[in-house]
């Protein structure tokens, strides 16, 4: 009689059973959200600041018009939904980084990085830096890590303009 009140004793009840798969399932089904939340979320600010202060270098130094540098450099900034951040010319940069980003994505952030206005207090170490035809990498400093929006910055090598599309150097 011992050992059958102890047997009676251990049985699980049904409902505390039912109790436990519920627990158990609610567990799981918390911890495969976490696993599928943890896909590494592309990050735009740096790579998009980087390659914009590039292009940006890039489209001042061809320009051709025949104005002064700080004209061409206010008009960039200005105008910097046509001539900066567009996903065509962001294309080029979205295609080569790793992985590859989206140039739509990186034209808004774009849109961002780029004061809207070339008086504006946040444009003038960028303009006066960009009408001393300082180096881009001067330019990517005052853009992309004075702002914090980068922690490092890209070595010569990680460089999306350096690397031929589809390939690793």
């Amino acid at each position: 009689t011992i050992a059958i009140n102890e047997m009676e004793r251990t049985k699980v009840h049904p409902t505390s059973m039912r109790r436990l798969l519920f627990v158990f399932f609610m567990l799981a089904a918390c911890l495969l959200s976490v696993v599928e939340a943890k896909k590494p979320k592309k990050d735009y600010l740096c790579p998009t600041c980087q390659s914009v202060a590039h292009l940006l270098v890039k489209q001042r130094k061809s320009d051709l018009s025949g104005n002064t540098t700080s004209e061409i450099v206010k008009d960039l900034i200005s105008s910097k939904d046509a001539k900066l951040c567009t996903a065509e010319l962001l294309k080029f940069y979205a295609d080569r980084i790793d992985p590859p980003l989206e140039a739509a994505k990186m034209a808004k952030k774009c849109k961002e990085i780029v004061p809207d206005n070339p008086n504006y207090k946040s444009a003038s170490d960028v303009l006066a830096a960009m009408v001393a035809k300082k180096p881009r990498s001067e330019i990517t400093k005052i853009l992309c890590l004075e702002s914090a929006r980068c922690d490092k910055l890209w070595t010569k090598e990680e460089e999306p303009w350096q690397k031929k599309k589809g390939t690793e150097l």
